[in-house]
């Protein structure tokens, strides 16, 4: 693809801006078409949901029909649902706790045994190097999951599942008539997540360091996203893959916010009580990565008048977005420092897990 066809800026803005869409569609299909296994296809969906929102904002058209429109709309807006002040995630996640407690407490035989206590109401995925990439009750929040007994649900998937795909592919048809396909580079494909490891809740589980059961599952929500990304989805594409450097930054910025707003939380409340030291020599690594002209067309499509081109780095990685904003630092360098600061955020959060004293079994 030659990008100097034109040196008016605003036509390049406008083509790159579609080439982006373009891009990051071959790479959505590419998944869409070789992955099978069930917790990887619930864990990418916001994701895809991600990539399909931000295409009909910047076409300003609603594609997606019937109800299916709102369930994606707010499966994409969970991947910024902890990003807001801490109140509002502390209510999040025990909500969903008590919801999920209720349920799998029905679900024993007897009545009077619905008050031991004996349930497990938790599911947790991890990998074979012991990194935790999901629970059920983060996918149930997503998805939108009120009742996971529920025999419907599967009839309500396969219809937010069908209307992705012929989004995604309408797309890359559509663009392919105009523009040469982009090659999308892959590392592994068909991958399969193995283990799992249930627990109660409601009971102090070797897994968890803290005694705060809110703590606990807002640190194992934010972990579960970071390391999806970071060692089940990072692996399947070249590094060059710039939808999912897109991708982790996105998923960096939203759980690095997260803990900010816990910081801020615990400096003026005591119903929650962490190391805020540890937690602010953190969040000081690397802050200047997030500046709000980049930030934004990370998130978004519509690069056109945002001032993050420049004809100076137009054929660099990235269409030399990353030197336009950040005086030259060029694609490799940032993406170093992301991931950096990716690992570091990982690590603090698994400080809170004793993963090594569970016992995972193979699903």
């Amino acid at each position: 693809m030659v990008l100097k066809l034109t040196t008016d800026i605003n036509d390049l803005e406008k083509l790159i801006t579609v080439r982006l869409i373009q891009e990051d569609a071959e790479s959505v299909c590419s998944l869409m078409t070789t992955e099978r296994d069930a917790i990887f296809a619930m864990a990418i969906t916001p994701y895809y949901a991600l990539f399909i929102q931000s295409c009909q904002e910047y076409m300003g058209e609603t594609f997606i029909e019937g109800e299916a429109a709102k369930q994606i709309k707010d499966i994409r807006n969970y991947i910024k649902a902890f990003g807001g002040g801490f109140g509002k995630s502390k209510r999040r996640v025990n909500s969903v706790d008590a919801n999920q407690d209720e349920q799998f407490r029905l679900q024993l035989r007897f009545d009077f045994m619905k008050n031991w206590n004996i349930h497990l109401n938790l599911g947790t995925y991890w990998n074979e190097d012991k990194h935790v990439i999901g629970n059920t009750q983060m996918y149930a929040d997503f998805l939108g999951i009120d009742n996971v007994f529920n025999t419907e649900n599967g009839k309500k998937i396969r219809e937010i599942g069908y209307q992705m795909g012929s989004f995604v592919y309408s797309v890359r048809e559509g663009l392919s008539k105009s523009m040469t396909i982009p090659e999308i580079g892959r590392e592994k494909k068909n991958v399969s997540i193995d283990y799992f490891y249930d627990l109660n809740t409601n009971m102090n589980d070797v897994l968890f360091k803290d005694d705060a059961k809110t703590l606990n599952l807002f640190y194992l929500n934010l972990v579960s996203s970071m390391n999806f990304v970071k060692y089940i989805l990072r692996p399947m594409f070249f590094v060059s893959n710039t939808w999912l450097f897109r991708i982790e930054y996105i998923v960096t910025y939203y759980t690095y916010r997260a803990l900010q707003r816990l910081k801020n939380y615990c400096e003026n409340n005591t119903d929650i009580e962490i190391d805020i030291e540890e937690l602010s020599n953190l969040l000081n690594i690397e802050k200047g990565l997030f500046q709000s002209k980049f930030r934004n067309c990370m998130m978004h499509y519509n690069i056109e008048n945002q001032g993050v081109l420049s004809l100076e780095y137009i054929e660099k990685p990235f269409y030399g977005i990353i030197e336009t904003c950040f005086e030259g630092m060029d694609f490799q360098t940032f993406q170093s420092r992301l991931d950096g600061l990716s690992k570091a955020i990982i690590e603090y959060l698994e400080g809170h897990f004793n993963k090594e004293g569970i016992e995972l079994q193979h699903i």
